[in-house]
């Protein structure tokens, strides 16, 4: 058995590159930004990470470095809207419907093969939903991190509370992170992870200005998706790969009935509780690292 690297404070850091979709989404052209880590020998395959709704890449650095040393190629990238990806001119464009093709675009031309898929919370919605379009043979394995195909109405509903157009200016990094352990409980972790989430979720506009990384517009078609019933059980049901669940034990997202709805529709599921960790875990712990390569490892034999 492969065992995770030593869990670093501060991660290795990614290449990072742009990728220019082939064709149009939605009538609008899309450039993907994405990191990688790449091993130095003994590939054994390709992970593949999308994030949650206002997240980035880089949430995905703790766990990709274990992944990348435990011999898998790892890509992570920004979904339209976020990070270095590029903004959508018509906000409604901004859902998992155009999302789906966006990244089945850019698998195909990078020539990636079939993945194993980690997605969290909208990363894998987004998921379900290629599942849906019947895209399915594309996934070698999915972990889905603290997201079913029917969310929790609770945990949707804060979000919703929180998500809106009027985004702050903040005069120092240090004022979003006291905000972030409000809203983002990534479970026991240290400062310094804590630091490497708030820093990468933050764009420095000039001396004491830092504002959030993606296009505040994608609210409006965000609020109207939350305030909706949520459901993909079809697309899951439509996936036939090894699935696996990694769930904070006190999400408001994810909890006992939501999870007790995914072994319904995918009895095989593994479960995966990170103590502490609410919406979402920070994958940063040890338990939690080798879970997910158990998992990945016995998808890919």
């Amino acid at each position: 058995m492969n065992n995770p690297a030593p869990q670093q404070e501060t991660p290795a850091k990614p290449q990072l590159f742009t990728l220019k979709l082939a064709g149009e989404f939605a009538g609008e052209t899309v450039d993907v930004a994405y990191a990688r880590w790449t091993p130095q020998n003994n590939l054994k395959g390709t992970v593949f990470c999308l994030h949650g709704l206002t997240r980035q890449k880089r949430d995905f650095d703790f766990i990709a470095e274990s992944l990348c040393a435990a011999g898998y190629d790892v890509i992570a990238a920004d979904v339209p809207g976020r990070g270095e990806s590029s903004r959508f001119q018509n906000p409604l464009n901004y859902g998992v419907e155009v999302y789906a093709p966006v990244f089945m675009a850019f698998l195909q031309q990078m020539n990636l093969g079939r993945v194993h898929w980690v997605g969290t919370s909208m990363g894998g919605l987004i998921a379900l939903m290629l599942g849906m379009m019947g895209a399915a043979d594309i996934f070698k394995s999915l972990t889905l991190v603290d997201i079913t195909p029917r969310p929790s109405r609770a945990g949707l509903d804060r979000i919703t509370a929180y998500i809106t157009e009027n985004l702050p200016i903040f005069s120092d990094p240090a004022q979003y992170e006291a905000a972030l352990k409000m809203n983002l409980p990534l479970g026991d972790v240290s400062e310094s992870i804590w630091h490497h989430y708030a820093m990468h979720q933050l764009r420095q506009l000039g001396p004491a200005r830092y504002a959030f990384h993606f296009d505040a517009t994608l609210a409006r078609r965000a609020l109207t998706d939350l305030k909706a019933d949520v459901d993909l059980s079809i697309g899951l049901a439509a996936i036939p790969c090894p699935v696996a669940l990694v769930a904070g034990s006190v999400s408001d997202l994810c909890t006992a009935v939501e999870i007790a709805d995914l072994k319904t529709t995918k009895p095989g599921a593994l479960i995966h509780m990170c103590p502490g960790a609410g919406h979402v875990p920070a994958l940063a712990d040890a338990p939690t690292q080798q879970f997910m390569l158990n998992f990945i490892n016995a998808a890919n034999a």
